[in-house]
C-alpha cells in the first residue's frame, strides 16, 4: 500500500481521466462496470483516500443527512434507520445520528449543530410534534421531512402511519367477533402516536353504541413490564374486559403474560390484541393478532422524499402514509354466548 497517493495518480495508473475516477467514487453507476472495476481494484491496491474536505468545497455540497429520533431502543425505529440508510447509501449520502429522549432542548440543540455540519437536509423522528418545532424547522435553509406524525396542518413534508384508522378497524375486529367490553392500555400521554390510536379506540366502540368508562383505559410506557401490571390493575376493576387493545407489542405480550400468571386463559376468557406486528408477535404464545406496518418502508419512503427535495431544490409539503394490514391470530377468539 502507497501512502499519499493521489487521484491524478490513481487516474495515471488507470488510463482514465481525473473526472472518471471522481465519478467512480461519488456517482459509480454512471460508469461503465469494467472501467469501475479496474479503478476500484487500484484504490483497494493503493489505499488511496480522497480528500474529502477538498471534495465538499468543490462541489459545494457535503452529500450529509442528518436523522434526529426521540429513541433508538426497540425495533421501529431501528429498522425505519435501516430503510433510510439503504436509501442514503444507494445515492452516495452519509448519515449523522443523534439520539433526544424527546426532550425539546436536545431537539433543537442537535438541529443546530447539524445545520453547523452543513447537512443537506434532515429525517426528524419526535413523539409530539408542537409549534415550536414548525417555528424551527420553517427557518433552516434545507428541507426537513418528519417521521411517525402527521404534519399537515404545519405544511411541513411527513410521512407516518394512520394510527387513527387502524386502531379504529382492529377494534372493529374484536366487536364483530362479540366483544363488547374491550379495554385499551397506551403509552405516555404526551405521545401523539399512542393518543391516535386511543382516539381510533373510542371512535369504533363510540360508533358501535359500546360502553366507555375510566376503567377501560390505562397509560404505560410501552415496555412488557408495564402492560403486564396495568393489566393485573384492569382485571381486578373491570372483570367484565373480554378484550384488550394493546398500543404496542410489549404491552401486548405483558398483558398475556399477566393473564396467564393468573390462571385467566387467551383468548378463551379474554382475548389480546396489539397494535402492532413486531417480532415480539411472532414469539408470542398464543400468536398475537396484531397490526403489520412497515417501519422500513418508512424510513425508505421518508428517505426518497428527502433525496427528491434535495436534489430539486424545491422545499415544499408532500405526505405519505404507510399501508396496514390486520393479522388475526390465536390471541383473539369469538366470545362464546351464554344461555
Amino acid at each position: 500500500m502507497r501512502k499519499n497517493i493521489n487521484i491524478t495518480e490513481v487516474a495515471k495508473e488507470a488510463g482514465v481521466s481525473i473526472a472518471t475516477v471522481s465519478r467512480v467514487i461519488n456517482n459509480p453507476e454512471k460508469v461503465k462496470p469494467s472501467t469501475r472495476e479496474k479503478i476500484e481494484k487500484i484504490i483497494e491496491e493503493t489505499g488511496y483516500r480522497p480528500n474529502i474536505l477538498a471534495r465538499e468545497l468543490a462541489e459545494k455540497r457535503t452529500r450529509l443527512v442528518g436523522i434526529i429520533a426521540h429513541s433508538i431502543i426497540g425495533e421501529g425505529i431501528p429498522n425505519s434507520i435501516y430503510g433510510i440508510s439503504e436509501q442514503l447509501e444507494a445515492r452516495n449520502f452519509n448519515i449523522m445520528i443523534a439520539c433526544t429522549n424527546g426532550d425539546f432542548e436536545s431537539e433543537k440543540k442537535n438541529f443546530h449543530i447539524f445545520q453547523s455540519k452543513r447537512v443537506e437536509g434532515i429525517l426528524f423522528f419526535t413523539r409530539k410534534f408542537k409549534q415550536e418545532h414548525e417555528e424551527l424547522i420553517s427557518r433552516l435553509p434545507f428541507p426537513v421531512i418528519v417521521l411517525l406524525q402527521e404534519t399537515e396542518k404545519e405544511k411541513i413534508p411527513y410521512v407516518a402511519f394512520d394510527n387513527f384508522q387502524f386502531a379504529k378497524e382492529a377494534t372493529e375486529k374484536l366487536i364483530a367477533f362479540g366483544h363488547q367490553h374491550v379495554a385499551f392500555i397506551g403509552g405516555p400521554k404526551d405521545s401523539t402516536n399512542s393518543q391516535e390510536r386511543l382516539r381510533g379506540f373510542l371512535n369504533a366502540l363510540e360508533t358501535k353504541g359500546l360502553p366507555i368508562g375510566e376503567k377501560q383505559i390505562y397509560n404505560g410506557d410501552y415496555s412488557i413490564e408495564s402492560g403486564y401490571e396495568i393489566t393485573k390493575q384492569l382485571m381486578m376493576k373491570n372483570k367484565e374486559v373480554t378484550a384488550i387493545v394493546a398500543v404496542n407489542d410489549g404491552m401486548a405480550i405483558g398483558a398475556i403474560n399477566c393473564l396467564i400468571a393468573n390462571h385467566i386463559q387467551v383468548p378463551g376468557q379474554v382475548s389480546v390484541l396489539g397494535l402492532d406486528d413486531t417480532t415480539l408477535a411472532k414469539a408470542s404464545r398464543p400468536a398475537l393478532t396484531g397490526v403489520h406496518y412497515s417501519y422500513k418502508e418508512l424510513g425508505k419512503k421518508g428517505a426518497m422524499m428527502l433525496l427528491r427535495q434535495i436534489e430539486e431544490q424545491t422545499y415544499r409539503f408532500e405526505k405519505e402514509i404507510i399501508p396496514y394490514e390486520i393479522k388475526i391470530r390465536g390471541s383473539v377468539a369469538q366470545v362464546e354466548r351464554k344461555e
